[in-house]
């Protein structure tokens, strides 16, 4: 009897086992946000980060203890946004203060493309490359009038209405 009763329990508690899943996923969030680029041949990473500009456009960017980058952009879909003027900036901090900025003015060759876009989960994915011209200080021997990122990429969350 107690042979039948234990061999009872182990075939009942083998089929509920059995039965369970086991999602390795429970937790985890859907993406993992991403910002990097090369930067004079040099890979560099930022904390990505996204926000809503005026009423119809989005900024992108990546921001790091001593720098930041900021790309808006009229989000409209999948596609490669040409990026003028001030629709990119970049900056150098030392502490809180402010050593270098730089934008995009006129240069060619700066643009951002979005490559993936998931509506459900609001998060946008690309590659970007951007051509920026020094506007502080005016003249530098420490700050080049130049700086290219090449080779950029990111995965943000998009900002809520």
């Amino acid at each position: 009897m107690k042979k039948l009763t234990f061999t009872s329990l182990a075939l009942l508690s083998l089929l509920f086992t059995a039965c369970l899943k086991n999602d390795d996923n429970c937790c985890q969030a859907p993406y993992q946000p991403y910002f990097v680029a090369e930067k004079n041949g040099l890979q560099v990473y930022g904390i990505p980060a996204s926000g809503k500009v005026g009423t119809d456009s989005i900024a992108i960017g990546g921001l790091s203890q001593d720098a930041g980058i900021r790309m808006h952009i009229k989000f409209t879909g999948k596609g490669i946004y040409g990026l003028t003027g001030n629709q990119a900036k970049y900056y150098q901090k030392i502490n809180s203060d402010t050593v270098s900025r730089y934008n995009i003015g006129v240069a060619n060759g700066s643009s951002l493309e979005v490559t993936d876009y998931d509506s459900t989960n609001r998060v946008i994915a690309g590659k970007f490359t951007l051509n920026f011209k020094r506007t502080f200080p005016t003249t530098s021997s420490v700050y080049p009038d130049s700086v290219k990122y090449s080779k950029g990429q990111f995965s943000v969350y998009l900002p809520r209405n």
